[in-house]
Order: structure tokens, then sequence, then C-alpha cells
């Protein structure tokens, strides 16, 4: 059924205000809830079908019960307001009524026998009927307002757009979420009809009279010409999507969009739906090439090309889900502070659209439910990731968040006619990565906190948090998710990403204390081991240890799976930054008895750097970092292996001992620093160096590099305590 079709069948009231109707015969919700007129100009037949009865009975049901739970509110309300007529001898008011009933609500509120009547709700609920908070204050055109009231204007007032104070509108099909706090949930609760008294009785123009209309092609763009489009394989590029990414961020549900695609039903949101297909196919291009390629970049153009600045004057689940993949995208085509506007904007949209709540009682199917929390999951693993990735403050609200994590549940067991819930599953689905990294996230966003903030916490501190709650997380994760469990191919990469991440976050808490430690060892030029506070030693180890593990383990993956671009972006990444840390340490300390090991790891990198550069040049890049930090560091391991034989302890005896680099602590910290946020700019220096934090860090080391330990008592050992 078309949309054409799907718009006739609405009622009068609900096509002349273009609002969403449920069809609801004789009289539909909106027009119900609001005491409108409800005429429809032809009725359609109900199919007598098992499914549609299976409909109505489930209809009935909530009827049924929501009909229970008013008259159990009305019966509190009657007995309290005998009961206050009894107390002061007063007759039945309008004012004793509303006390009865505020007292009837508190009674729910304190009643343990009645868990589901949640007065709440009279102030916050779900959306009527089958609408969503969905919304437009889109203008009818770009023509400046009319002034004159004389001349019929509306002295610069919008007639379309819901108040900005969020006091005056109660009609959720055009307002958006508006919580518990706003104006409006009282309206709610006092005068359910004020919307229809506060809208104006205006004609308006349709906006479907002034909007663009779509082309003939498949999908829609107005560069479809200027950007070759014809000469691209849509359908491959789409097929990429959810055969790769799709596996690791599940934003768009496979099989509606598939059928949207292929217009068995109809495509929502108009130019947003055409923009969500641009990007899928664009990030499906990128993630599956294996060879670099211009390609994605032109399907990004062509998406853009059906956004505007217009656009923000709408809101619904499209738009989030367009605007998180655009994000996304450009993080990956190395345009990070574009990409992070980008999730700012459906981040907020995306709680304008309630999607960070869910209610018990809400008429929604299973699959839209699953669906916006899917959304929902995969932002907070983006806005999270970013964050980590630029070094920023966390932008996620880790409070007055009510919705589920996603059910760990097979593609085909929920479709768009379950009725109910399916049982989870006991293996790696298309949902388990966000799980997993959801569950990651929430747990560890206090740890980042922390290490972003003054003072900075002591080894012994982030010793804590680490077996506290990242250990928490470990010991949830399901024994066919562990990273030695082996995984069907097609989710491989995003396992393996999930336990890349673990050791990255890890490496961040704990390399200011590597740092610390190698140049103060230098300084030194001591076993300075044997003075180190335990949990500064600790500290060290940990990091060393999981960027050892970093290295080992990336090299195997892309030693042993198909490459892709994909995978390429997220190794390198994670790869450069593990690398760091035996880099320094090396430099600082070449002849130390673990010089061996931190050379082994920095050759296993660049020869891994080499093969990812097929498919992410950045990868040279950093491999020329890499080899301009250490090289001079690594000549007996290369002079050997250009022999063709292997050092022993002999051979390694005629070399000299290697001399520490001579670059002063300042240098070496503000190149480390560039290295780890490559893409912070001067406001993340601030937030991250707090007036000299990494300095302060390495305070007492002087211009002599003469270590102080820090006591008890000082104002650098209470800055940045040892343990």
């Amino acid at each position: 059924m078309d949309s054409e079709t799907d718009r006739d069948q609405a009622c009068n009231e609900c096509r002349r205000r273009k609002a969403r109707c449920d069809k609801t015969l004789p009289e539909c919700g909106p027009c119900k809830k609001n005491r409108r007129h409800c005429l429809y100009e032809r009725h359609s037949r109900t199919p007598l079908t098992r499914k549609y009865l299976t409909q109505v009975e489930e209809q009935l049901r909530r009827v049924q019960l929501q009909a229970a739970r008013v008259e159990a509110r009305a019966h509190r309300a009657e007995a309290s307001l005998r009961q206050l007529q009894q107390l002061h001898g007063e007759r039945p008011t309008d004012n004793g009524t509303a006390a009865a009933v505020e007292a009837a609500d508190h009674d729910v509120d304190e009643d343990e026998t009645t868990p589901n009547d949640d007065a709440g709700l009279a102030f916050e609920g779900p959306p009527s009927g089958l609408a969503d908070y969905s919304w437009s204050e889109q203008t009818l055109d770009n023509r400046l307002p009319e002034t004159n009231p004389a001349t019929g204007g509306s002295n610069g007032e919008d007639e379309g757009a819901a108040d900005g104070m969020a006091s005056l509108t109660v009609d959720d099909h055009e307002a958006g979420y508006l919580g518990v706090a706003s104006g409006a949930a009282l309206l709610r609760l006092l005068l359910p009809d004020a919307h229809a008294s506060y809208k104006k009785s205006i004609p308006q123009t349709p906006l479907a009279a002034t909007a663009p209309t779509l082309s003939e092609h498949w999908l829609d763009t107005p560069l479809w010409d200027a950007l070759d489009i014809a000469s691209v394989d849509l359908d491959a590029a789409i097929n990429a999507y959810f055969g790769l990414y799709h596996n690791s961020y599940p934003l768009v549900e496979e099989h509606t969009f598939r059928a949207q695609y292929s217009q068995v039903i109809p495509r929502p949101s108009g130019r947003s739906w055409h923009a969500l297909a641009f990007m899928i196919a664009a990030i499906g291009h990128f993630t599956a090439a294996t060879t670099p390629t211009d390609t994605d970049r032109r399907l990004f153009m062509a998406a853009k090309s059906n956004m505007s600045i217009e656009s923000l004057e709408m809101g619904n689940i499209t738009l989030v889900q367009t605007l998180t993949l655009m994000s996304n995208y450009l993080q990956k085509r190395n345009k990070p502070n574009s990409g992070y506007n980008y999730l700012g904007l459906a981040l907020h949209m995306a709680m304008g659209l309630g999607l960070h709540k869910e209610f018990s009682d809400w008429d929604i199917s299973p699959l839209n439910m699953e669906i916006r929390r899917r959304v929902w999951w995969c932002m907070c693993v983006f806005n999270i990731g970013a964050a980590i990735t630029f070094g920023r403050p966390l932008a996620w609200p880790n409070r007055n968040v009510e919705i589920s994590l996603p059910l760990n549940v097979n593609d085909r067991a929920l479709t768009n006619l379950s009725r109910s819930l399916p049982h989870e599953v006991d293996n790696v689905t298309t949902f388990s990565a966000l799980i997993m990294q959801s569950k990651f996230h929430m747990l560890t966003n206090d740890i980042y906190t922390r290490v972003i903030s003054m003072p900075f916490p002591s080894a012994t501190e982030l010793i804590r948090l680490d077996d506290t709650l990242i250990g928490k997380w470990e010991s949830s994760v399901p024994s066919w998710y562990r990273q030695s469990s082996p995984v069907p191919p097609k989710f491989a990469t995003g396992h393996a990403i999930m336990w890349w991440r673990l050791y990255n976050f890890r490496i961040i808490m704990y390399r200011p204390y590597v740092m610390r430690r190698v140049l103060r060892a230098r300084a030194l030029d001591t076993n300075y081991g044997d003075v180190v506070p335990p949990a500064v030693q600790e500290a060290y180890n940990r990091c060393l240890r999981d960027a050892e593990a970093s290295i080992s383990t990336i090299s195997e993956f892309w030693a042993s799976t198909p490459p892709t671009r994909l995978a390429a972006w997220y190794a390198l990444y994670f790869l450069f930054q593990a690398s760091l840390m035996p880099c320094v340490c090396l430099r600082n300390e070449p002849n130390a008895p673990s010089s061996t090991s931190w050379r082994n790891q920095v050759n296993q990198t660049l020869h891994t750097m080499q093969l990812i550069a097929t498919l992410n040049p950045s990868a040279q890049d950093c491999y020329n970092v890499i080899q301009r930090l250490c090289g001079p560091f690594l000549q007996p391991q290369i002079h050997d292996h250009a022999a063709g034989s292997t050092p022993d302890s002999t051979t390694l005896a005629n070399y000299p001992p290697l001399e520490s680099t001579q670059e002063s602590p300042q240098t070496q910290i503000n190149s480390v620093y560039a290295m780890m946020w490559p893409n912070a700019n001067p406001a993340d220096v601030d937030v991250l160096m707090q007036d000299g934090l990494w300095n302060n860090f390495f305070t007492g080391m002087g211009p002599m590099l003469q270590p102080t330990i820090p006591q008890p008592g000082d104002a650098v050992a209470n800055q940045f305590p040892w343990d």
C-alpha cells in the first residue's frame, strides 16, 4: 500500500492537521482524545484473518486492563473524598474532588500491593494510540512572517510549532517527548483538551504542497547525475552494510529497511529516509572495500543532499539514525570534529523523541520497542567511544535513562508480526557486540571521568576501580563471548573490537604511571623498581601487559582474518595507541631487562602496520611515526634479522649499550600527548592537561632530572598521589 492510499484512509481531521491517525473505527484515537468530530470519507473493511483478530484481542485486553486501573483509582478517590467530608463536615466540591484524587494518587504510590498502578502515568506516559514522539516544526515556506494583523499575518508567531515553554502542549502527536518536569505534564492531568483550545484555527497549506518532489530514481538525490550514482551498485553496498557493519552496530532494523527499500512497505519520513539509505550504502561500501576507493564519499554527498538546516526542524527516528551514521562515517573519514557535531545533534533529537524512556503499558509492538532500544544503545556506544577517542568530557546522560538493553535474540525470532518478546539465546547474535559494549561503558564511565579530572587518581584507586568495575564486567561476560571463545566469522570483527577496547581503556588508565616511571628511571640511572610503591609498580605492569596483549591480538587477528576497511580502521587505532607504551619505554630504558620484549613488540607493530596500509593509508603515517621514535633503538634486532640469524646473548653482547633519548621530559610529554589524542583541539588540551597536568604529574624531576619521591602531606603528593 503506497503512502497516498495510506493517507487517504486517515480521518478528515487528522489529514487536515497532518497528524498521525490510528484509523480506529468508528472514531480514531487522536480525535477521541481531543474531542474532535471524527469523520472518514470512506471506510475500509476489516480483514477477517487470524492476524487481525489476534491484534484486536490484544487491544481489547489492554483496554480492559486500563479500565480496571481507572475504576480502581476512582474507587480510591471516592473513598478519600468520603473521608475528607467526614473529617471536615463539608459537602463535595470541585476542590474536594481534586484533593481526593490527589490523595488517591498518594495512596497508589505507597500501596505495595498494586505495583502496576503507577501514579506517575498521569504526568508522564506513552503516546496515545499508535503514535510515537515524532514531531515537525517546519514552517510552510522560507518567507518572512507578516507582521500586520490586518493582513491576516501572525505577528511573528509560527502557527505550526509547539510552545517554547513546554507548558501549553498536551498533544503527543506534535510536541515530542515532554517529561514530568515540564509544564505540559501537569496540564495533561488537569486539562486533557487544552491543546485543542490553544491551537488557533487558521487554515494551513499542507507541507506536502511545498515539499520538493522525489525524482524517478530508486533512491533520490538532486546530485544523481553529478555524482554518477547510476554507476554505483547500491544493492551490493547495502548488502555489505548488513553483512559486516550491522553485526557490530545494529542501528537500523534490517528486514524493515529492506522491505522499504524494495517498496514492499511505504518508505517513511520522506527525504530523511533517502538520506538514511544513501548513508547505509556509503558505510557499506567503505567498510567492505578491499582497496582504497572514493565511491563512499559520493554516496555520502548524495545522503547529505537530502538534508538541510530545515531538517533539524523535524524529529523522527529515521533522522536520528541518519545523523548517527553520518557522525560515525565522518570520524572514520578523518573528519572527527564534524562527526562529533553530528553526534550531538543525533543525541538531542533522540531525547526529544523519548528514546531514553519506555513504559510498561505502551501500546507499541515488541519489534518497535526493540528498535528504539537498539538505536539508543548504539548512540551510547558511539558517544562514549568518541569521547574517549578525543579525550573529551562525557556528554552522555548517565542518569534518568529508563530503557532496557536490547535482547540477545536471533534476527528471525522477532518480526513485525510478533506479539510478544522472544527468549534470549546463549550464543553470539547480531546484537551481542552492542550489548557487551554498552554494559562495559555503563560500568566504566566513572573511571574515565576520574582519569580526565583533577586531581589525577592514585594508582591504588585505579587498581581498585579496575578490579571492582572492570572486573564486574569481565565476570558478567558469558562463556560464549569470552576472548578465547570461537565465534562465527561474520561476528569476528565486532567480537575482537570489544576486547581491543578493553585493553585500550586500561592503557589509558595506567599510562601516566608508565611515563612517570620511565622518565624517573632514566634520571636515576639505577634499578628504580626497588623504591617504587607496590601500587605504582602494579599500575606500570598492568599498562605494559595490556599494551603487549593488544599488539599481539591485533597482529594475530590481522594475519588470520580476511581484511576489511572496518577492521583496518579499528585495528590501526588500537594498535598505534598500544605501541606507544613499549616505544616510550625503549627510548628511555634501551638497556633494561625488558628491552628485548619491547623491541619485539615494536617490530611486530611495524610489520602489522605495513599490512594494514593496503587498506588504510593512515597506517603508513603511523608507521613513520614509530620509526622516527624508535628506529635507532631497533638496530640490534634489525641487523640480525637482515643477516638471517637469531641473535643470542653472545651476539647481542657485541653491541655497545644504547644511550637513552636526549629529549627532555617536557618534549617527550608533549609529543606523546599529541599522539595519544591526535584529533584533540586546544580546548581539549585544557581539559586533559589542566594547566600543566602532565608536567605536574612529573613534578620533582627538575631541570637536572633529579627525582624526589613525594611524601605524605606534600602538595604534589596530595595532587598526584603515589598510591
